[in-house]
């Protein structure tokens, strides 16, 4: 007898999670395993796809033993998005996987917003192409790694990848067939995206998408033996990880908005799917099961810029976990008035896409005097960082609503949610829990497996916190952040000079 207990994993790009829930998105089982990058040059990053799918195992195997293996009734995959994922013509990786975050397609990312190709191609997927996209990696590989290009009869994502070892079917969906040769308006790939970006051949290695909750298949013997899945439990399509929260919060009407603080940071907007009007910043994404669509502007620095901070300075910073870090830094920060005392920070750690794309972009700090101090610098990159999302949220043109909700490890973050609801002078409706993505991944998987109605979801008991803005703070922000914004439309011109003197990031 099937069970009625749905499992969720999300795949992250530092992090594997995986969960067991009961029909009410209660928690009976979690398991949160390192998954790390590697960065074999300054400014690439990639995975080794079968490490990557031998920690998603393990995940799932702790998980589904804590349950009782045959008391799971489903399956649903979420995981990063973009990248290149290869596999031969026997559906074995060619080569670690180049992620989103990789830098090596640079200057022919350069080259095509120079030339206007980037804006071209923004007719099909309405999105901004930066490096990290799979036709950006695709067109590096093939220019410099010919036999690795020639030997790829498959171009995928993540999540599809998992779901291939755990069914033995190849599927995509929707949400991560989009970018960067999906023509939105009629669900097929565009044949002009790929001639736009000198990858023709491409097209044949990529395959048709699937609505998310469409079923991929169903737990193979192979990958029963590898997670103690029963075999012939059903595995949804799955999709990309902020689809996946987006769901897991419950959003899916027009105008609905989330903040998402992981790794990256995230603002996404519901809206209507609507004529191509122009190029606009940012990507779009079609929703994982309404006929809708999510405009998402993902700076590349969120959480990050923090972690990075932190790791200059071990003596004020270190701790024995990441909670007694967070700590040292919000004391630090908090000890500061809002505005920094006049230091501004760009958190451009690892060049930028949104709300522009500019992959030559660096982080730098402004205001910088003889009497700045650590502490300055601290409240600077928590203030810096939700300047990133404020002037990602107006580049998508919605209105400021009365609340958003956010969702993320960096949600848990008391002191960054007030700053981050200051900033942006809404409401911030956050919650101590940062497994929305994984509980959208396992709704998708029940609705896949014919055990929910993903329209209806179970309201869940989780406890919510609201940040409301300080009407003083809020005033200082706006003055930050007209500096802000001035800085950051004057440095192009630097980044460009620097680039020029040096050669790119270092």
């Amino acid at each position: 007898m099937t069970g009625n207990l749905h499992l969720g994993l999300d795949v992250g790009t530092t992090a594997v999670k995986a969960a067991v829930y009961d029909s009410h998105g209660a928690i009976r089982a979690l398991e949160d395993r390192e998954s790390n990058p590697v960065a074999e040059r300054s400014g690439w990053s990639s995975q080794p796809m079968e490490a990557v799918w031998q920690t998603a195992a393990d995940a799932i195997k702790s998980v589904s033993t804590q349950v009782g293996a045959q008391n799971i009734g489903t399956v649903g995959v979420c995981a990063q998005g973009d990248g290149l994922w290869l596999l031969d013509e026997q559906g074995r990786p060619v080569r670690d996987a180049i992620l989103w975050n990789d830098q090596r397609a640079v200057d022919y990312v350069t080259g095509w917003i120079e030339d206007g190709t980037a804006d071209r191609l923004a007719r099909f997927s309405r999105t901004a192409i930066w490096p990290g996209t799979s036709g950006a990696a695709y067109r590096w590989l093939k220019d410099h790694e010919p036999e690795n290009a020639a030997r790829a009869r498959h171009a995928i994502n993540c999540k599809d990848w998992i779901n291939l070892r755990l069914t033995g079917q190849l599927t995509t969906d929707y949400t991560d067939a989009t970018i960067p040769f999906l023509d939105l308006e009629s669900g097929r790939y565009a044949p002009e995206a790929f001639a736009m970006l000198g990858v023709e051949e491409l097209q044949d290695k990529l395959v048709d998408p699937l609505r998310a909750t469409g079923l991929n298949g169903a737990v193979d013997e192979a990958a029963s033996g590898a997670t103690g899945l029963p075999v012939g439990t059903p595995v949804a399509a799955g999709c990309i990880d902020v689809a996946a929260m987006i769901s897991g919060m419950g959003l899916a009407e027009t105008g609905d908005i989330c903040l998402i603080l992981g790794t990256t940071a995230v603002v996404a907007v519901i809206v209507e799917p609507e004529a191509f009007s122009g190029p606009q910043p940012g990507a779009t994404l079609a929703h994982p099961y309404a006929d809708k669509w999510i405009r998402v502007l993902a700076p590349l620095s969120g959480a990050s810029a923090l972690d990075w901070f932190t790791s200059l300075d071990s003596v004020n910073y270190g701790g024995a976990d990441a909670a007694e870090v967070i700590q040292r830094l919000n004391s630090a920060a908090a000890s500061v008035p809002a505005g920094a005392n006049g230091v501004v920070f760009v958190p451009f750690l690892s060049g930028e896409r949104a709300p522009v794309v500019a992959p030559h972009a660096t982080a730098s700090f402004h205001g910088i005097t003889s009497a700045t101090t650590q502490a300055d610098l601290a409240r600077a990159v928590m203030e810096g960082a939700a300047m990133s999302l404020r002037q990602c949220f107006q580049a998508t043109g919605a209105a400021t609503p009365g609340q958003i909700f956010m969702t993320g490890g960096g949600a848990r973050n008391a002191l960054w949610c007030d700053i981050i609801a200051s900033v942006m002078n809404t409401t911030i409706v956050a919650s101590d829990s940062s497994d929305h993505g994984v509980w959208g991944a396992a709704m998708i998987g029940a609705c896949a497996g014919g055990m929910m109605d993903i329209a209806r979801p179970p309201v869940r008991d989780e406890a919510l916190r609201r940040h409301r803005p300080d009407g003083k703070m809020v005033a200082s922000y706006n003055q930050l952040f007209q500096l802000y914004e001035n800085h950051v439309a004057s440095s192009p011109a630097l980044w460009n000079a620097r680039r020029d003197i040096l050669g790119g990031p270092s």
